[in-house]
């Protein structure tokens, strides 16, 4: 006897290790599972917290501020904050290195205050597997180590709308998987303890009783098997094919028979769930007590989430257990009804998270069901709208309609989302107080898992101050700031959409140049002040002369440009003439100045001989000049023999003079000191450029630049310049440790051209010269009238660390209002303003005021044309930076900077 309870105590030690091996490796996998779906989950909540357009193609690193980047981590940190997860973060990969775009932080990080700027952190240590996924996009769990710990993590490829890939991820510390691993295991084995010790002694005790008990039940239990077999052979024709799963226990709880549905639920085969004990081996509290309470005589009922002992299948569960009483009233055992409602569950469940999800969203959200019938809208649509969740529950979207949307964007928005794609557009909406608002609006279809459209989810953005923002910005971009006429680039536009709908179509259309003839007169006498105001007064009246089909543009300074759509020459000198009529009546008046204006006007027809805008512009241009040659105050129809004018002028002898030049290298570098005035440093130079003449006479560039301007010359001179310019510098850096910064001149044209653009920074990225060294000066005009242009050449180089000086800054009347998009270094005052600053108390107070606007925008400022030493201590006392003039030195070879040293 001692050694069969040997034997048992050693079997069931055997037992215990072999099932805690085996729960182990099961509680893993559900774990697993279960922070897998979690993690995933987080994960893709991320894209909803982060701002619409977050990622996209053309993001680069600085252009989210900290406090857009703190904003995006405290959003993120406060989604995770009641949570195991660690970390939710997103990844890009940008130049051949994985970059952080946003992330949380835990707890600890915020409040010991740490840097948490995340936007375009390198992922130093990121795992191999995890940048495979930029070029082989797939969900992807893994268990990584890196600087921030040892992480279950998930990375979810996503793109954006503009074609985007990026990486949504969350992590979870693997201690914390480890230490539920652990607690389980403790539990198993402490209840395996407690049962032998609870054992032993009926062990010992009861021995010889236990093994005639053990009989007479083996005998009672055969009995009871072959009555419930008998039962169940007359059930089974009835329940096998039930729509639900049903299955019989005896009284013991042990299954005794199974239908085919109940298969199919628990995931498990007939032969392996007969004898499957349901108070032994079920581990659900909930589910072990609707059991028990079938034994009692009571109808035991269990909902919810159920994960299978024998098939490993997780399912949404409803169990009824009925019991079954024998002759004399006990319990004998009973029916179970398991019913699969994973799928309606799982629907419900999503809806709810989403809702979770979204409710603190910067965005609104707005669900419907398939019929568009609103089913839930979160805390920002009610801001937004006026409208709360119980104005709109039950209700159709169409109640935000303001009838300012075509029906046709409605009619493909449908079509769109019924056939299973993304909508993205805008909508002009109605707020329930009747106000207008525009909303970027991205609708997709929500799915089950057969693939078929259950719900829409709209998310929306109040794009209505952006929109009017934009608006205006583009309206900056495309027009005369100082008249609201289209500028030059956007005339180009224009006029080359004319020129090739008269090639398709052979339609007739009339280009005209107008030119104010003395307008100089009009800014040396009276300031540029007078000239704003009389290119405003000008414009206004050409305005009235035209109809709203023609098209009006201010290219520059006194010009004016007139595009005639569907009229002839005659038609166009008639309204030019016009115009000439009401000048002669017009009289522009200015503190005790009075003006007569003029103007001189060419005119070329558009027709399918035109070849380009360029060939048409420059034909008007020669008419034009053609007119003022001729006695001015008149209009010049544009003929071949025109050119012949333009040789008089000497623009062609000075292109064809240019271009040689160019050729035999006889272009010649000199330089000029921009000295400090306020503290001792090192001294700045601008590179300017002289031509040598065949006669070896040095031409200054007011000679030849105008050709070059007209001719489109003017960026293969300033590839020249840049060229030996910074092989100048390079041959002679070890004797350059005296100079702060040598300024290289760029011309309005090179600002649009994208190859001289690249030629810099090839030349800058290959070469030896300091990018700090170069510093590059643009003229406010020129900036300006290429403002978007500029943006991106400014950029583009001071990621190199090269600077920019604005040039001539205050010769326009909106030169402020400007700054503030330019990300300039210096300006450099115009010198119309220095050169009277001894004499004249309003240049002063412009050159001041130009100094402390500069200096508040953390800008310095450059005083050209100082010309007396004066004027220097003026402008040092005013504050002024640097100074640059014949008070300090005349223009000299560039050889001469080494000569200083």
């Amino acid at each position: 006897m001692t050694n069969n309870v040997y034997f048992a105590l050693l079997g069931y030690i055997f037992w215990v290790v072999l099932y805690l091996g085996w729960d182990y490796a099961q509680e893993q996998d559900r774990l697993y599972q279960q922070v897998d779906s979690v993690l995933r989950t987080n994960a893709l909540a991320t894209q909803l917290i982060l701002p619409q357009y977050f990622h996209r193609l053309d993001m680069q690193p600085g252009d989210i501020q900290p406090a857009a980047d703190l904003r995006n981590t405290l959003r993120l940190s406060r989604l995770i904050e009641h949570t195991e997860i660690a970390y939710v973060y997103s990844l890009i990969k940008h130049n051949n290195q994985v970059y952080f775009t946003s992330s949380s932080a835990t707890s600890e990080e915020l409040q010991a205050g740490q840097e948490l700027y995340s936007y375009f952190d390198p992922y130093d240590d990121v795992d191999p597997r995890v940048e495979q996924l930029f070029s082989n996009p797939s969900q992807l769990f893994l268990d990584i180590r890196d600087q921030w710990g040892h992480f279950r993590s998930v990375f979810i490829p996503q793109t954006s709308a503009d074609g985007r890939l990026f990486l949504l991820a969350a992590d979870i510390d693997i201690s914390y998987i480890k230490t539920l691993l652990n607690q389980r295991l403790w539990q198993q084995l402490v209840l395996a303890t407690i049962f032998l010790l609870f054992m032993l002694p009926v062990i010992f005790t009861f021995s010889a009783a236990q093994r005639r008990w053990a009989k007479e039940l083996e005998v009672s239990v055969r009995e009871r098997t072959e009555a419930l077999h008998s039962s169940e052979k007359r059930l089974e024709s009835i329940i096998e094919h039930s729509p639900v799963g049903i299955f019989h226990y005896d009284r013991y709880a042990t299954v005794t028979m199974v239908n085919h549905r109940f298969e199919v639920i628990i995931g498990a085969q007939e032969p392996v769930l007969l004898g499957f004990n349901l108070l032994n081996n079920l581990t659900n509290t909930d589910l072990l007590a609707a059991v028990r309470d079938s034994l009692q005589g009571k109808v035991g009922r269990f909902e919810g989430p159920y994960t299978s002992i024998l098939g490993g299948r997780s399912i949404y569960l409803i169990a009824d257990f009925v019991p079954l009483l024998d002759n004399q009233g006990e319990v004998n055992g009973g029916v179970a009804v398991f019913n699969d409602l994973t799928e309606q569950h799982s629907t419900n469940e999503t809806l709810k998270k989403l809702s979770m999800a979204v409710e603190q969203s910067p965005s609104m959200v707005v669900i419907t069901d398939i019929n568009g019938t609103i089913e839930y809208v979160n805390a920002r649509f009610t801001e937004i709208t006026g409208y709360t969740a119980t104005d709109v529950l039950g209700k159709s979207p169409r109640l935000l309609k303001s009838g300012e949307t075509a029906t046709e964007i409605y009619a493909e928005l449908w079509k769109t989302l019924l056939a299973g794609k993304t909508w993205n557009g805008m909508l002009q909406n109605q707020k329930k107080n009747g106000e207008l608002y525009w909303a970027d609006e991205t609708i997709s279809p929500i799915t089950n898992d057969a693939g078929e459209i259950t719900h829409f989810i709209s998310q929306q953005e109040d794009i209505t101050e952006v929109r009017r923002i934009a608006d205006e910005m583009n309206f900056q971009t495309t027009h005369d700031p100082l008249t609201g006429l289209l500028n030059r680039q956007q005339f180009e536009h224009e006029l080359a959409r004319v020129i090739e709908h008269t090639q398709q179509y052979h339609t007739h259309h009339v280009l005209c140049f107008i030119d104010i003839d003395q307008f100089k007169i009009i800014n040396d006498t009276c300031g540029h002040m007078a000239g704003d105001e009389l290119l405003r007064r000008i414009s206004q009246l050409i305005r009235d002369r035209i109809s709203n089909r023609d098209t009006l543009a201010r290219p520059a300074g006194d010009e004016f440009l007139l595009l005639f759509e569907g009229a002839n020459l005659a038609q166009g000198e008639s309204v030019l003439q016009s115009i000439i009529n009401d000048l002669k009546s017009f009289r522009f008046q200015w503190e005790e100045h009075h003006f007569t204006i003029e103007i001189s006007a060419g005119i070329t027809s558009i027709d399918q001989h035109t070849r380009s805008p360029l060939q048409a512009m420059q034909d008007v241009d020669t008419a034009c000049y053609s007119a003022k040659d001729a006695g001015r105050n008149r209009v010049h129809i544009y003929s071949e023999s025109d050119e012949q004018q333009l040789i008089h002028k000497g623009y062609v002898q000075w292109a064809n003079e240019i271009h040689r030049a160019l050729d035999e290298n006889r272009f010649q570098l000199y330089a000029q000191p921009i000295v400090p005035l306020q503290e001792e440093q090192k001294i700045g130079y601008e590179i300017l450029l002289r031509l040598l003449s065949d006669a070896d006479k040095i031409i200054a560039p007011d000679a030849f630049l105008p050709a070059a301007e007209r001719y489109n010359i003017a960026p293969q001179i300033d590839r020249w310049v840049i060229h030996h310019s910074l092989q100048w510098i390079a041959n002679n850096i070890d004797r350059l440790d005296h100079v702060a910064s040598l300024a290289i001149n760029l011309s309005g044209q090179s600002l649009g051209d994208n190859s001289l653009l690249q030629f810099i920074i090839d030349h800058i990225e290959q070469g030896t010269v300091p990018a700090r060294m170069i510093k590059f000066e643009i003229t406010e005009t020129a900036a300006i009238a290429n403002l978007n242009n500029a943006q991106k050449f400014i950029h583009a180089l001071k990621q190199l660390g090269c600077q920019f000086a604005l040039d001539d800054f205050g010769s326009g009347l909106s030169s402020f209002a400007y700054l503030k998009s330019l990300p300039v270094d210096l300006l450099k005052i115009d010198g119309m303003f220095v050169r009277n600053i001894i004499t004249d108390p309003i240049d002063e107070a412009m050159v001041r005021s130009i100094n402390e606007v500069g200096h508040i925008m953390g800008m310095q400022t450059i005083a050209e044309f100082v010309e007396t030493d004066e004027m220097m201590e003026r402008l040092k006392t005013i504050g002024v930076d640097y100074a640059q003039g014949y008070a300090i030195s005349r223009p000299l070879p560039i050889d001469s900077i080494l000569k200083d040293n």
